[in-house]
């Protein structure tokens, strides 16, 4: 992943597209070779010039302004690993294709399932045993290492089948055997089935990535899981089933209902509750569409179009995921659409039903027989039609009478694209009229009527994440900013025309500890100070200021700036008596070229409970610093869900020379009415410094385990509550 730009899960989503893009683009390459007759010659010659190709680096150069994020996560993944990417891509399908037309009669797409075990092995092994161990440079070297052991071992093999004179096999051109397959040319529709089945899985995991993150609750390597259930997905579906498939089960409809029960307050389902339900599905839906690839598989001869077409699909995947969900819907609405389109997908082989089945097979043609596995049928297999209609109902009852309706897209092509989907799906696939009349209704609750918050003021996502402001009824009424579904900040009713400031000011959310080491700084306000906040909110930290005050905001993303800065929603920032600056871009590149001086600087960056670990750096803090004026304090905001980050600031930042204490925030019953929260902030700076500020807080104990943070090392996993339940603090 890279860090620099925040922990938006997006990053991994525009990751995604570009190994995606280069998959395509490596199948290409690999359908134009099958087609040469030296292939293996010219494959042979490619592999050895591009073998040595290496990037001579991996890092994120920190000083890159980031102006677009997509563009910027291709460019640099073009350059630092393109060539070697691409090389990898073309082995997959060559070799399948070479050997299924030197072994006739072979089945070589199993071996597609192997390649995938290979890849989800991969993002196991590595986040979870290679990263929490190895900085990067040694990463980098094992990884160079490997590479050349793996080159020389193929010419090795190379030059041994030369001289045993294996290397001119005579390949069959026939008509050969297949799993009786015959070898007939895929017409334009078969493409575009293979492209609309490749499309759903790859969107689907994306938006199961931004849904569960945005959603439910971010966690840490959360991205780790969709990519590892669709991986297995393939590996599992790409071969025979010989049971009843999830598509094929009618119940498909009852599980998705629960789902969209889960996106609104219908039911009081538990955030975990949720996740299991999702997860479920999308591994059971990403399995059976995997299978139905498999079926719908041509003949050998034909394999390299097959995963040439496949991979295109990938790709539109992966475009509405980084590209028109982002621009075109306020809300994570792809997950739903995605959902939607996966009921116009029945299974391949329909067959006779007996008389209680009639009405199933005529009103949803799902297909489903029980009869074709000598299953005799329950009550509810002979009631299913009931079920059924009563999950749809749930459905479209949820998508057009459930809230308020209001437009959830800003641009045409958020509503084109899922229509286009919709129009290749029923080109091909076996739908009823009643399936596609559900799926088309329902594609027009989500896209013009459907919102997951029915009080809301405004909506809109950027790339890094989803950003609302909803009403409250709390405090006499009250207008509360989420990102996500955590809160960055509010603001009563009774506060919007005059905030109050200075010591009138109350403590409000998590800026306690701001309110507090601002009034000692500054000896309650009779000397001016000079304030940077990385990290804007609502901009509640803007009261706690003077009219002599400086106050520097270090935001990284517009819509917060946009949001936070206008009067409908929020008056903290333009009515607070201080000199309010605005830099926008991510904090650590702009304090690395600012020539300020601060006397406090607050950091409070987090977007939900993602960890944008290049802040937490030796090096970052070296830069924070060399911002500070040589009384000046930092505070660091570490209330987290899933990370105890105590330890790991105060390991880092002693190798520089600072010292570090802490405070908890646990407010009374009366002040939590008034609005202040549960907090964890760290104060670090020099020992007399801190003891003038912050007497009353206490020391960190850190374990002899905790290695500091640096560009080149950070483990996450290590600093999870669950596995570090035991956070040591001291009085002085």
């Amino acid at each position: 992943m890279l860090p620099v730009l925040g922990g938006s899960p997006n990053v991994w989503i525009s990751s995604n597209l570009f190994f995606q893009v280069l998959l395509l683009s490596g199948y290409y390459v690999s359908t134009i070779l099958s087609r040469i007759h030296l292939s293996r010659y010219i494959y042979l010659a490619f592999i050895l010039v591009a073998a040595f190709i290496l990037p001579s680096q991996l890092k994120v150069d920190i000083g890159v302004p980031i102006d677009e994020p997509t563009v910027w996560v291709f460019k640099y993944l073009l350059i630092s690993v393109g060539l070697p990417a691409l090389l990898l891509c073309t082995v997959a399908p060559l070799l399948q294709f070479w050997y299924g037309k030197a072994m006739p009669g072979s089945n070589p797409y199993l071996l597609y399932a192997a390649s995938n075990l290979g890849s989800f092995l991969g993002i196991l092994v590595y986040p979870l045993l290679i990263e929490p161990r190895l900085e990067l440079d040694i990463q980098f070297q094992l990884w160079r290492s490997i590479y050349l052991i793996l080159l020389a071992t193929i010419v090795t093999i190379i030059f041994t089948t030369f001289q045993s004179g294996n290397w001119d096999i005579n390949f069959q051109t026939g008509n050969s055997e297949d799993n009786d397959y015959p070898m007939v040319e895929p017409s334009l529709l078969e493409k575009l089935r293979w492209i609309f089945f490749a499309a759903i899985p790859v969107s689907l995991s994306l938006s199961l990535t931004s849904y569960i993150t945005q959603d439910i609750g971010s966690f840490p390597l959360l991205w780790v899981l969709p990519l590892g259930l669709y991986l297995l997905s393939y590996i599992r579906g790409f071969k025979p089933l010989n049971k009843p498939t999830f598509l094929a089960s009618p119940y498909k409809y009852v599980l998705i209902a629960l789902v969209f029960f889960g996106f609104n307050s219908y039911l009081p389902i538990p955030p975990q509750v949720k996740f299991l339900l999702s997860t479920i599905l999308f591994y059971r839906i990403s399995l059976n569409v995997h299978n139905y690839l498999y079926q719908f598989r041509p003949h050998v001869f034909y394999l390299p179009q097959f995963y040439l077409f496949t991979s295109l699909g990938g790709v539109a995947g992966g475009l509405i995921n980084a590209v028109v969900a982002p621009t075109s819907y306020k809300f994570t609405i792809e997950y739903a659409i995605c959902l939607i389109l996966c009921l116009l997908i029945n299974p391949i082989t329909q067959v006779s039903v007996t008389t209680h089945e009639v009405r199933s097979k005529l009103l949803l043609g799902s297909g489903f027989s029980l009869k074709q596995y000598n299953i005799q049928p329950s009550i509810l297999d002979k009631n299913t039609i009931y079920i059924i209609l009563l999950a749809i109902g749930a459905i479209e009852y949820i998508l057009f009478w459930g809230d308020w309706h209001q437009p959830n897209f800003k641009t045409y092509v958020g509503v084109l694209v899922p229509l286009v989907l919709f129009g290749i799906a029923i080109l091909k696939l076996d739908s009823t009229k009643f399936q596609k009349a559900v799926v088309l209704t329902s594609l027009v609750g989500i896209l013009l009527v459907f919102k997951p918050f029915g009080n809301y003021l405004f909506a809109d996502r950027s790339y890094f994440g989803n950003l609302q402001v909803i009403r409250s009824d709390n405090n006499g009424g009250s207008r509360i900013m989420l990102h996500g579904i955590t809160m960055h900040g509010f603001q009563s009713d009774s506060m919007m025309s005059s905030p109050p400031s200075g010591l009138a000011a109350p403590g409000l959310a998590y800026y306690t500890a701001v309110k507090e080491v601002v009034e000692k700084i500054s000896d309650d306000y009779n000397r001016s100070i000079k304030i940077g906040m990385v990290g804007m909110g609502a901009g509640i930290s803007a009261m706690y200021t003077s009219s002599s005050d400086v106050l520097d905001f270090y935001e990284i993303d517009p819509l917060v700036i946009k949001v936070a800065t206008d009067t409908k929603y929020f008056t903290y920032i333009n009515k607070s008596p201080a000199k309010i600056n605005i830099i926008q871009g991510d904090a650590r590149l702009s304090l690395s070229i600012s020539t300020q001086k601060y006397d406090l600087l607050v950091l409070d960056a987090f977007s939900s409970d993602a960890i944008p670990t290049h802040l937490l750096t030796r090096e970052a803090f070296e830069i924070y610093s060399r911002r500070m004026n040589p009384d000046g304090a930092i505070l660091v905001h570490i209330s987290n869900r899933y990370f105890d980050l105590s330890q790991v600031v105060a390991a880092t930042v002693h190798g520089l020379g600072k010292d570090i204490l802490r405070k908890d925030y646990n407010p009374t019953p009366e002040n939590g009415i008034l609005g202040e929260a549960q907090a964890k902030w760290l104060a670090v700076g020099l020992k007399e410094t801190l003891n003038k500020y912050v007497d009353e807080w206490s020391e960190v104990v850190i374990d002899s385990d905790i290695k500091p943070w640096t560009d080149d090392y950070a483990n996450l996993l290590g600093a999870l509550n669950f596995l570090r339940n035991n956070v040591h603090t001291k009085n002085q």
